[in-house]
């Protein structure tokens, strides 16, 4: 999320613009509040009113997966957004 992030003023509190990609992981919807923590090891955002559905161990699982086929789950969708069309 690195550099992709923007955080603005929005009438008295702080928001964070992210990138769609990450907001469609987590499943946040525009508008969802965050609670913003800091932490030795980086920052943790929250998500206020949704449902935790995810674990940080899944979360291990899913980025080895994507890491190993991220390229064919790719194609994959590259062939069905043509398939909609």
């Amino acid at each position: 999320m690195a550099g992709s992030e923007r955080l603005f003023e929005h009438g008295e509190t702080v928001a964070l613009a992210i990138p769609r990609e990450l907001a469609e992981r987590y499943h946040l919807a525009p508008g969802v509040e965050m609670e913003i923590n800091a932490r030795d090891d980086g920052v943790l955002l929250t998500p206020l009113g949704v449902a935790q559905w995810f674990s940080f161990e899944w979360e291990r699982a899913l980025d080895g997966v994507l890491a190993r086929y991220g390229q064919a789950i790719g194609m994959l969708r590259e062939a069905e957004a043509r398939e909609e069309q």
